[in-house]
């Protein structure tokens, strides 16, 4: 979310659950946020900058927030797995783009 000129919020939602023969462990729903000031980026990267760069910098804060209330409910540190943030930038646009190879 745009918040000025050069400042941007960017917010990654995370949530998961575990459980165990049908019972549920625990459950959690983290939304960890950031502001950061874009500058000197060409307005056509722009958004893989927002869409990459920016989640690729909180996803450890993020990651390090669940393992330790994970760990501080009783359970072993839950250490989330990376995330490829490319990958899910490129299927994203994949998804936007019309699909040529369709008749119209």
């Amino acid at each position: 979310m745009p918040l000025s000129d050069t400042d941007i919020e960017v917010t990654l939602k995370l949530e998961g659950k575990a459980e165990n023969a049908g019972k549920l462990l625990f459950q959690f729903e983290l939304e960890f946020a950031g502001v950061f000031r874009i500058r000197n980026v060409p307005q056509e990267s722009l958004n893989a900058v927002v869409l990459i760069e920016c989640p690729r910098l909180l996803f450890p804060f993020a990651r390090e927030v669940i393992a330790t209330t994970v760990r501080n409910g009783g359970f072993p540190p839950l250490l989330l797995d990376p995330v490829d943030f490319v990958g899910l930038y490129r299927n994203k646009m994949a998804q936007l783009e019309p699909n040529e190879a369709q008749p119209q």
